[in-house]
């Protein structure tokens, strides 16, 4: 039940029952008086029940204490044991001696009520508002940077994937089914739940065997209990059927898999009625099928057995395989398996790097390998500024580009009123693209463009590859179609048209001359039998002429280094404030830890800001009696 905070102070919080009990320039006065009030609990109150149930505990005080616990970098239970030891945190809580008694469990579940929601991107959004009004911060100027967020969880092989999904799904039909589990376990290739349990294998040829034999047993279990009423809801078990379907595919047997070449005449016959007996794929799922209700149906026909085809056809059978696979693909004659094949690279959207964390992905940057996801953080830059806050944080996929979420940045800062003049970001945000957008939303967006060498010698070298940019060229102001002059040796394009699709401009050029052009084997253009013919784009203009500029002007490069202040603003969050890695399964959670960080990191540039302007309005005050005594 919804219990908001009573305004009433208590005779035992400590600056009352013991004055002075802490410095004047404490930084939890500062927080009582100018956080902790503007902490707005009735956005919390749809967390909770109107009526019924116990009533919660104070939500500015559950709030202060994940901000406490993000900045000072605290588990749940150290934030339980600091909050009943600490009087700073009393103080600016307005906890009475005594009172002072949260449950990390409660605490816990509140953090949990908060990621169903925006909740806590709205308290970040009004707190931030707050103290740059207060500051008088300009937002004219920010930079934005991106950074891994690690997952708690080691990074898989394939070999661990499988092992690893199998064991969580086996975990789980143990638990809630054991009689089921006694009875499929038998049907896998080895003991996924023994104590003594290794997610690698050094033996290259060893892994790659046992992958496929675990592909096999992925399939048995999908097979299994995919009509089961019950056991298809687990999530487990809806993870294995994702992990099986992205990296594995059932290779459909051909009709004349079983040559007559192969194996005789004589046997020709009995194989044709055993090869019935199998059946398809489609009719056979496995040697064991587990009934919706939970019954264990045995399959009617078998595989090929001795008696039915007789002992003089057997080697030969077994030489060709029966059209079934290897011996890899036959587990026993008492299973019938389709052939499964690995996949080369896993399909799917939302390719499963872990079965106990499905939003972590899995990328790779030069040499360093993450599962996890990426964090991106934008804060103001003005150099008038005396102090800088954050003004955007979000959370995505360790895959998600930063040219993608660029526009999502700026469309979040134009809602919330801090659209910026100029916006700064390293060669991840900026390109061709990028750059047009931000150029129709009224943003200068600033940095060296993407996918080029920031090497000036090589810039400056006679014979370096010629790009559109060295083409003169205008643009329409009204629709803002680029038109090519002339090439780098000063000749005029014979015509120049659109492409059929409409996405490219053809600008051609008479082929003799290009052919005698000293430029011609550093020229874009392309001769052709009658032509030659530039192609390009307004995008990719945008993005060479940016590169020329960064290159050619010393000035526009000092300009770009403001962006170089956000890496210690990622080395704040991330390793300051314990964003560096997840202490959660979900994104959601994730997202909301990393959503406290910065709510953290502002909280605490503001009341250092507010702690120096309080230091400095002393030192004045002893200067103007100096003064006055002297006069």
């Amino acid at each position: 039940m919804y219990k908001s905070t009573s305004p009433q102070l208590s005779f035992l919080e400590p600056e009352i029952l013991i004055p002075g009990i802490l410095p004047k320039d404490d930084w939890s006065h500062i927080y009582e008086e100018k956080v902790y009030p503007r902490i707005d609990e009735d956005k919390f109150k749809h967390l909770y029940k109107e009526k019924g149930g116990a009533p919660n505990k104070s939500i500015k005080l559950l709030i202060s204490i994940l901000i406490f616990m993000i900045i000072e970098k605290l588990n749940w239970r150290e934030a339980e044991f600091h909050f009943q030891r600490r009087i700073d945190w009393l103080n600016a809580t307005h906890t009475a001696f005594g009172e002072a008694s949260v449950d990390y469990t409660t605490l816990f579940k509140f953090f949990q009520r908060l990621e169903k929601d925006e909740t806590a991107y709205q308290l970040f959004k009004e707190l931030t508002k707050i103290f740059i009004e207060e500051c008088e911060v300009s937002v004219k100027k920010q930079r934005v940077d991106s950074f891994f967020m690690f997952g708690w969880l080691k990074i898989l092989s394939r070999y661990g994937l499988f092992k690893e999904t199998i064991r969580n799904f086996l975990q789980a039909l143990r638990k809630h089914k054991p009689g089921l589990y006694e009875k499929i376990k038998g049907e896998l290739s080895r003991e996924y739940l023994e104590k003594d349990f290794d997610l690698t294998e050094k033996d290259k040829a060893k892994a790659t065997r046992k992958i496929r034999e675990m592909a096999q047993d992925l399939y048995i279990l999908k097979t299994a209990f995919e009509n089961h009423n019950q056991i298809e809801h687990y999530e487990s078990f809806q993870t294995l059927v994702q992990v099986f379907d992205q990296q594995c595919m059932i290779k459909e047997p051909s009709e004349g898999s079983i040559e007559k070449e192969e194996i005789g005449e004589d046997c020709e016959g009995q194989i044709q009625v055993s090869a019935r007996a199998v059946g398809t794929n489609e009719e056979i799922k496995s040697s064991v099928k587990i009934h919706p209700q939970g019954e264990i149906k045995e399959p009617s026909e078998g595989s090929i057995e001795k008696e039915e085809i007789g002992e003089d056809c057997e080697e030969q059978i077994q030489a060709s395989g029966g059209g079934l696979g290897t011996d890899e693909e036959i587990k026993s004659s008492s299973k019938s398996l389709p052939p499964i094949e690995i996949r080369e690279k896993p399909e799917g959207e939302k390719i499963i790097s872990s079965p106990h964390n499905t939003d972590a992905a899995y990328t790779k940057k030069r040499n360093q390998k993450v599962v996890g996801h990426k964090g991106f953080v934008t804060e103001t830059c003005d150099p008038e500024n005396k102090v800088q806050f954050i003004t955007d944080v979000n959370l995505e996929r360790a895959t998600h580009s930063d040219a993608q979420e660029k526009s999502r940045i700026e469309e979040r800062l134009e809602n919330n009123g801090w659209k910026p003049e100029s916006f700064y970001g390293d060669a991840g945000f900026v390109n061709g693209k990028t750059i047009l957008e931000s150029k129709e939303k009224g943003i200068d967006l600033v940095g060296p463009s993407s996918g080029r060498s920031q090497s000036i010698e090589n810039f400056e070298r006679e014979d370096r590859p010629l790009d559109i940019a060295d083409f003169k060229v205008e643009i329409d102001d009204k629709s803002k179609e680029l038109k090519i002059l002339s090439c780098p040796n000063k000749e005029k394009p014979l015509d120049q048209e659109r492409s059929d699709k409409g996405d490219h401009i053809l600008a051609h050029f008479d082929k003799d001359i290009c052919t005698q052009c000293p430029f011609c084997n550093r020229c874009p253009v392309k001769i052709g039998k009658n032509t030659s013919t530039l192609t390009v784009t307004e995008e990719q203009y945008a993005g060479a002429a940016r590169h020329h500029q960064y290159m050619e002007s010393a000035d526009y490069r000092k300009e770009c280094s403001i962006r170089a202040g956000a890496e210690s603003l990622v080395n704040e969050i991330a390793n300051g404030h314990g964003a560096r890695k997840s202490k959660h399964k979900t994104e959601a959670r994730s997202r909301l830890q990393l959503i406290f960080a910065s709510i953290g990191c502002n909280v605490k540039r503001y009341i250092r800001y507010m702690v120096e302007c309080a230091q400095d309005q002393v030192k004045v005050q002893d200067q103007v009696e100096i003064v006055g005594a002297i006069a």
